[in-house]
Order: C-alpha cells, then structure tokens, then sequence
C-alpha cells in the first residue's frame, strides 16, 4: 500500500517554495494564511482578505506548479440591500423599448 500523503505534502512544499520565490521577486511578503493552509497538504483562504497585489503572486505560483491536490477558495461578501437595487435600477434603465430609436 502507497502512502498517499507524501506526495501531497511534496506538491505543497514546492508550491509554497513557488510562491515564496515569486513573491521575493516582486518584493512582497507571503500571506500567512497560505503558509499555515499548506501545512494540511492544501491550499485553502479567504479571498476577503487578500489585496489586489497579493493575487499576483498566488496567481502565478498556481499557474506554474500545478501539484496541489485541492486549492479551496472562501469569501463571504454578500451585497447590501442598496447595490442590489442599483444594479437593478442599471439593467431596467438600460433596456429599449421596442419601435423606439434613441
């Protein structure tokens, strides 16, 4: 019987050494929070969290290394009430009536 957790935990340590060396390059720090989730052998976060330049390192590290078994990505964002109804108010006003040129 083969151990399938080695391979896994391999797929994450070369991931996280992936992201960390991007991160080197484009001067940025690495999340703490992909450390600590690739410690299970999975990538796994809140997207809440994460800055526009954080993507780009996590971005391409995934693009390069393709090894992890799962990468599992949580937001809890709900709109409010009020860019609910603005979205609604767009699409109604965006609609034509038909017979009309404008």
């Amino acid at each position: 019987m083969t151990n399938t957790a080695q391979p896994r935990k391999e797929g994450s340590s070369d991931f996280l050494s992936q992201y960390e060396h991007i991160c080197a390059l484009q001067g940025l720090v690495p999340l703490p929070a992909v450390r600590t989730s690739l410690k299970m052998g999975m990538l796994s976060f809140n997207a809440d969290r994460l800055r526009l330049l954080d993507w780009v390192p996590l971005l391409s590290a995934l693009r390069i290394n393709k090894t992890l078994p799962s990468v599992s990505i949580r937001s809890t964002f709900q709109p409010s009430l009020q860019d609910t109804m603005i979205e609604k108010h767009k699409s109604y006003a965006r609609r034509r009536l038909p017979g009309k040129s404008y």
